[in-house]
């Protein structure tokens, strides 16, 4: 075994720690800039240095042995560091490269984000950005976890482990289908909304949080005035149900402005409320960001 310990690379170790972070041969090659027999051949040699398989083929994925799991928990400390140095290298060179780790709620996630990362990249070409999307709640979550670096979501929390900053104002708007009698009216009331079928979104969405402190504000529940006859997943499966005429919905004015171009759906203002939201950015008050994160967050607030 002493033979096997110095034989042992870092690399080897990295390979490994993608296959089984992964499950696949193939998504590890692309995710390492390699090809997939490369890997395999990794794999191969560090089981035969070992002297017993590291990762079994189970059900299509590839998984961890006992020996794989021993030798991944003790590598992600050395891959970790081996990661501080690249970035402290680059830091003392003055470069900005690498993964830029970054999480957004539905409406940052899909509107804002990409378009202000395509700049970003095209500043700094050698940044890879890598985007997660999801709830407002489960981007906080991330941005605790360690999943990305820096959030933006569509409320601000109250964890005091979290930093949020204030970004962006956001328009809410009721949208109905083209074909909607309101669609020809130049407001409704507020009560008037109990007389349709309501499409929600889940109940992590900024959306709906932003939406119901409004009307809070009024001294009205949400349940007194929505009937909701839909609760759906993201923005885009709700745009798609009113453009088939199954109700109306509260929806970002950024989210509908190709569909209200292209004449699919209508915006209609509600008399006496005036609709509108934060976006903030979260990070993690604990985690010192890295220089791409720091350079993307400087990026964003100068855009």
């Amino acid at each position: 075994m002493a033979r096997a310990k110095k034989e042992l690379d870092l690399h080897k170790l990295e390979v490994l720690y993608w296959v089984a972070e992964l499950k696949s041969f193939s998504l590890a090659a692309e995710h390492l800039s390699l090809r997939q027999p490369t890997v395999s051949a990794h794999i191969r040699a560090l089981e035969e240095t070992l002297g017993s398989k590291v990762i079994d083929r189970v059900g299509g994925e590839a998984t961890p042995t006992a020996l794989g799991q021993m030798l991944l928990e003790r590598a992600k400390s050395l891959l970790a560091l081996k990661k501080e140095m690249l970035v402290a290298l680059d830091q003392f060179h003055g470069k900005v490269r690498g993964e830029l780790l970054v999480g957004g709620s539905n409406i940052p996630g899909e509107y804002i984000l990409p378009p202000k990362l395509g700049s970003f990249v095209q500043q700094y070409p050698e940044v890879k950005p890598v985007l997660r999307i999801g709830d407002s709640e489960g981007i906080v979550q991330a941005v605790l976890d360690g999943a990305v670096e820096i959030g933006f979501v569509g409320f601000k929390g109250e964890d005091r482990r979290l930093a949020f900053h204030k970004l962006w104002k956001d328009a809410m708007v009721l949208a109905v289908p083209n074909n909607h009698p309101w669609g020809r009216l130049k407001a409704i009331d507020l009560r008037e909304l109990r007389n349709e079928g309501f499409i929600s979104r889940e109940g992590g969405s900024g959306t709906l949080r932003s939406f119901r402190k409004l009307l809070a504000g009024k001294g009205r529940k949400p349940e007194q005035l929505l009937r909701v006859v839909m609760e759906l997943g993201s923005t885009e499966a709700i745009k798609e149900a009113l453009i088939a005429g199954f109700g109306i919905s509260i929806l970002s004015r950024t989210s509908i402005q190709r569909e209200i171009r292209d004449g699919f759906l209508k915006e209609v203002p509600i008399r006496g409320l005036r609709l509108e939201r934060d976006f903030y950015q979260v990070t993690h008050r604990q985690r010192a960001l890295s220089p791409v994160s720091q350079a993307f967050v400087a990026f964003v607030r100068r855009a």
